[in-house]
């Protein structure tokens, strides 16, 4: 027995997006669309269960909206932080209040009854963009926003790796003195850079001004010449530091995410101008493009992972 994104029923299944600002959650259906988005402010700093329990009640709303009055079949998550095969939280930044060691998929589903899938939220925004964004079998996504992570997708499938935290790019330390510390508490990462606000801290460090992202691409666009040069360095530095990615997994296409990706062709062709300077073949033909599900990418992800243990894929 089944269901499709706007009818309730026993094989309904929500996705949700935990992030340090807002946690959305939204029906998904069969064919990765999204139905009766719901979201609200995370509780950050009011520890684990305040956000477990925001969660768990966004997902009964969604779930109400399309009829199900008794909850889903099941729920997948996005969540910031590294995750073992349990759902429990085993690396975490202050972002979120007391998230090391939270059990994020016991917590769910005590409060929920139904089965809960978990995973980082960038992995999962790379399965969301596998399988609603038409993304090859194989391919390297970056998510450039408030942070830089990334994901590596390998047969369909994302790498976890020994740490659950594959593909975190922007930790790679790169070739500077500024000595500028990154969100993990590392210092000159490239996050620290390349991300929103990196960005944003260069352009105040260059000008006295402090400007939000926005208001920097705008001004670039209007010809200011200094915010464009940091758009720029950002830029190539990213393209720059993912070179001995790209050499190490050979995905043959780079995915570009994440709120700093509304930057469009000004982020990603300085990219790939400086990744392609980087690279000889057979890895030199390796494509750069934006990401096209856009904002949603973590929550499709998370339903697509719901829908998994309702309906496993079948083994080979």
């Amino acid at each position: 027995m089944t269901a499709d994104a706007t009818t309730g029923g026993p094989g309904l299944v929500v996705g949700i997006d935990i992030g340090g600002t807002k946690t959305a959650a939204a029906v998904v259906g069969l064919d990765g669309t999204l139905a009766h988005r719901v979201e609200a402010p995370t509780p950050a700093r009011a520890g684990a269960d305040a956000i477990l329990d925001t969660a768990a009640r966004l997902v009964a709303e969604a779930a109400e909206r399309a009829g199900a009055a008794d909850g889903p079949g099941s729920v997948g998550v996005g969540s910031a932080g590294a995750f073992d095969d349990h759902g429990v939280v085993v690396h975490a930044t202050d972002h979120l209040a007391g998230w090391l060691g939270t059990d994020v998929a016991g917590g769910l589903r005590a409060r929920l009854g139904v089965p809960v899938a978990v995973e980082n939220d960038v992995h999962a925004a790379a399965l969301g963009e596998h399988w609603a964004g038409g993304a090859p079998e194989r391919f390297l996504f970056v998510a450039v926003g408030t942070g830089l992570g990334g994901a590596v997708v390998s047969d369909g499938s994302v790498l976890r790796g020994a740490s659950g935290m594959a593909g975190s790019v922007g930790h790679v330390r790169i070739p500077t003195l500024r000595h500028r510390v990154c969100s993990c508490g590392g210092a000159d990462h490239l996050e620290a850079f390349a991300s929103g606000p990196g960005i944003e801290l260069s352009y105040a460090e260059a000008t006295g001004r402090g400007l939000g992202l926005r208001e920097i691409a705008r001004q670039a666009a209007a010809g200011d010449t200094v915010a464009a040069r940091v758009i720029r360095e950002a830029a190539e530095l990213l393209g720059e530091s993912l070179a001995s990615a790209v050499v190490t997994i050979d995905p043959g296409l780079v995915l570009i995410g994440g709120g700093v990706s509304g930057l469009g062709t000004g982020l990603t062709a300085p990219l790939a101008e400086r990744l392609h300077a980087d690279l000889r073949p057979p890895f030199a033909g390796v494509r750069v493009e934006l990401a096209r599900t856009g904002a949603d990418a973590a929550l499709l992800g998370a339903g697509r992972l719901g829908r998994e243990l309702l309906e496993p894929p079948p083994r080979g």
